[in-house]
């Protein structure tokens, strides 16, 4: 029979071992602990990050315009319209009237802005006796709409508006162009693919494709990595607006409009819309084009640079295709 002696060293060895065998399972039970706080904390910050840009998109802060309607001379023989898209929405905007049997002109505005934004350009047009249509995108100034759609949607809207203006008096319903900047744009060229009552347009600052729009917009102005954030952003407005992001490739679209007239004007300072994204447009459009790189000129902005070279040039190539 052992002595209680005999047997304490066994048992001290026996209690080593079990403290050696449990301190590393709760060492890893409360790694896996940590790494579950961090994975949930981590994914909590790109969820509120993918939120807030897709809040962004959506509904960007109003914007306090350069121009209002009173400063021009067309200013009293303007009418308050509004129409729909052909989803329904209901869209408001000004006709400017021109010349009897004269084309008609649709400018669309960028991402954020309104008609007002374009009085500038409706100056020069509406003085060359073109009519002119400027409206409020969905979700813009006085129009209906939840939001913007970054050009789901809103070439519905770009279509209404060519089919109120094809229904105006005096408006020469098969000479219609549309003309926008940056979104509107963009949303131009994808109408004009759909649409044949689009006889030509004239784009400055339009996007390739939806997704290297974002990805470039976290880049430079967000100051985040695209990835992964981009990707999130993108897939939380596609659920939020019912849209998919890779239908929005105005690059694709351009190639499908078969001889109609395509000028687009491409800032070269635009750190938003690279160069190489104009010259992609203009090399993918299949009939007459046009392509101006415009010197020194930032996003959107080559009219206020250089005003009456750009009056001259669109003008230009308006008198050309429709006279």
């Amino acid at each position: 029979m052992h002595s209680v002696r005999s047997l304490l060293p066994h048992r001290a060895a026996t209690l080593k071992q079990a403290d050696h065998r449990s301190w590393p399972r709760r060492h890893r039970t409360a790694l896996l602990v940590s790494a579950g706080v961090v994975l949930a904390l981590a994914v909590a910050v790109l969820g509120a990050v993918g939120w807030v840009g897709s809040e962004r998109t959506i509904h960007p802060a109003p914007a306090v315009e350069d121009h209002t309607l009173s400063e021009y001379p067309f200013a009293g023989v303007t009418e308050e319209v509004t129409f729909t898209s052909l989803d329904g929405t209901p869209l408001a905007g000004w006709f400017v009237p021109g010349q009897p049997g004269a084309p008609g002109v649709v400018l669309l505005h960028g991402f954020g802005r309104s008609r007002a934004e374009l009085l500038p350009h409706a100056a020069y047009l509406n003085a060359a006796g073109y009519h002119v249509l400027l409206f409020d995108f969905r979700g813009r100034g006085q129009s209906g709409g939840s939001g913007t759609t970054m050009g789901a949607r809103e070439p519905l809207d770009v279509r209404g508006a060519v089919a109120y203006l094809q229904s105006r008096p005096g408006v020469d319903a098969h000479r219609i162009a549309v003309q926008g900047v940056s979104l509107g744009a963009s949303s131009g060229i994808l109408a004009m693919a759909a649409d044949p009552a689009i006889a030509a347009i004239v784009a400055e600052s339009p996007f390739t494709t939806l997704r290297e729009t974002v990805d470039r917009a976290f880049e430079h102005f967000i100051d985040l990595p695209s990835f992964p954030f981009a990707p999130l952003t993108v897939f939380i407005v596609e659920q939020r607006v019912n849209a998919d992001a890779d239908a929005i490739r105005p690059i694709d679209a351009i190639a499908t409009i078969g001889q109609r007239p395509v000028f687009i004007i491409q800032d070269q300072a635009d750190t938003e819309m690279p160069v190489r994204a104009g010259e992609r447009l203009y090399a993918a459009a299949p009939g007459p084009k046009e392509l101006w790189l415009v010197p020194d000129a930032g996003h959107a902005d080559a009219r206020k640079l250089f005003p009456d070279e750009y009056a001259n040039r669109v003008l230009a190539f308006y008198r050309e295709h429709f006279e």
